[in-house]
């Protein structure tokens, strides 16, 4: 049987399930116990809150630990509401600090103070120090329970030490080496433990580090970073270089896909939401909407007002075109930003060459626009043969070669602007640049007419 039908078939009898009153009921809650953790919390996450609550209550206790691990943030907070304080705090003190103190920021004010309440002196220091850093800086995605030795240790003692703390500590293929105050002094690998001599000490092995993230750094660049230097885990320091943490490969891939679940919004003029689309409220979800649309709208007044500021031009045979005059430009920009954005994000396209990329973007420009000119004029002639309408086939034609140039420069010029100020690029494309693309194609499109034609 599927997991998908286990799942169905749960749901349906989630009575004889949960009582195990009968054979299927039985079967069905054994069937689910053997699930993989991670699917039983994406199923938990999708089904109704209520039912959720009612089979997360009834697995077994260190399964229902896997489970919760993971759960959203959202529905974390839903189901811990569901269990007695005592086993709220196992299930607290059961995640890693960096996801506790995610889960954490996530409540209200009150529910913090009495989350905190429940934890141990240890662990509520550890996590209110955690809460000081932004989210998405290295700060507030490193992981802080990890095991470092000391440079002054020998490798025979270094295994004493890893042989008496790996099951308490995360322990990694690189291991950091500080010194007493605990500064990072640099790394060595796990395998040089057993190479090495007994007698071998650590400051005489250990490597200096190819990168060292700063506590506030912001994590897309602690990405770049790591993907540049092909890095599966980094050291984490405070501005006087001691040692606080690392990102590891697993928070790469969070924030990778987090990064690129915000550009994605941003180039659709969106403010990405912090939570899955069911667990954002639908008044939220419609104002983000609604607002940037209401905005977009009011901006093409502009392109009402140009046309009728050329009511006389535009009747007849030019205003059939309008429409593929102005989706050129919108076209046009929104993959040149998309270019110059993947550009910028994996660091081919930098202060260093940027004047060189907009000299090939301009030159491609002309090419790209006087290609589609080209391809205008026959598309319009073919359909129009008339031989008195040569100028203004002419003027739709030269209007596209220039609709293609402003659109592609303007589409590689403002990211790189954005970025120069700090802002991000993915802010350029979509709807704004294809908005103002549409308004400067029909003025390019009505002034190259009124010239050509003499209007």
């Amino acid at each position: 049987m599927s997991i998908k039908q286990t799942f169905n078939d749960i749901l349906d009898n989630i009575d004889d399930v949960i009582a195990q009153s009968s054979d299927l009921g039985v079967s069905l809650w054994q069937d689910f116990l053997d699930i993989h953790p991670a699917d039983i919390a994406q199923f938990l996450s999708d089904i109704n809150q209520d039912k959720a609550k009612v089979l997360f209550l009834a697995i077994p206790k260190k399964l229902k630990f896997e489970v919760f691990s993971y759960l959203s943030e959202y529905t974390k907070k839903l189901l811990l509401s569901t269990v007695p304080d005592t086993e709220r705090s196992a299930l607290l003190s059961s995640l890693p600090l960096d996801e506790l103190t995610d889960l954490l920021d996530y409540l209200s004010d009150e529910e913090l103070k009495n989350y905190l309440k429940l934890l141990h002196k240890k662990d509520r220091e550890k996590v209110v120090s955690l809460m000081q850093f932004e989210s998405e800086s290295a700060g507030g995605i490193m992981h802080t329970d990890v095991l470092t030795l000391m440079q002054d240790l020998t490798i025979e003692k270094s295994i004493n030490i890893l042989q008496r703390l790996q099951p308490k500590k995360e322990l990694h293929r690189v291991i950091y080496v500080t010194t007493r105050e605990n500064e990072l002094v640099g790394y060595i690998n796990l395998e040089d433990l057993v190479l090495r001599k007994p007698v071998t000490k650590l400051d005489s092995i250990v490597k200096e580090a190819e990168l060292i993230v700063n506590v506030h750094e912001d994590q897309e660049k602690v990405a770049q970073d790591m993907s540049r230097y092909k890095l599966t885990i980094a050291p984490v320091v405070s501005d006087n270089n001691i040692f606080l943490g690392i990102i590891d490969s697993d928070a790469l891939v969070g924030i990778i896909e987090q990064e690129a679940a915000e550009d994605v919004y941003k180039i659709s003029a969106l403010t990405p939401i912090k939570h899955t689309y069911f667990e954002t409220p639908f008044s939220k979800l419609y104002y983000q909407r609604v607002s940037i649309l209401a905005i977009l709208l009011l901006t093409q007044t502009f392109s009402a007002l140009i046309i009728k500021h050329y009511e006389d031009l535009l009747t007849g045979f030019l205003i059939i075109f309008l429409t593929m005059i102005a989706s050129t430009g919108g076209n046009v920009s929104s993959q040149t930003s998309a270019l110059v954005i993947q550009g910028l994000v994996s660091g081919e396209i930098s202060d260093a060459n940027r004047y060189r990329f907009l000299w090939r973007e301009l030159l491609m420009a002309c090419a790209i626009g006087g290609t589609l000119a080209i391809v205008s004029f026959i598309r319009v002639f073919a359909t129009n043969p008339d031989p008195s309408k040569l100028l203004s086939i002419f003027s739709i034609s030269l209007s596209i070669a220039a609709i293609v140039i402003v659109s592609v420069m303007l589409g590689s010029i403002i990211p790189l602007v954005l970025k120069r100020f700090k802002l991000d690029p993915a802010l350029s494309a979509g709807p704004f640049l294809a908005t103002i693309m549409d308004i400067l194609g029909i003025l390019i499109y009505c002034n190259i007419s009124r010239i050509i034609l003499g209007l």
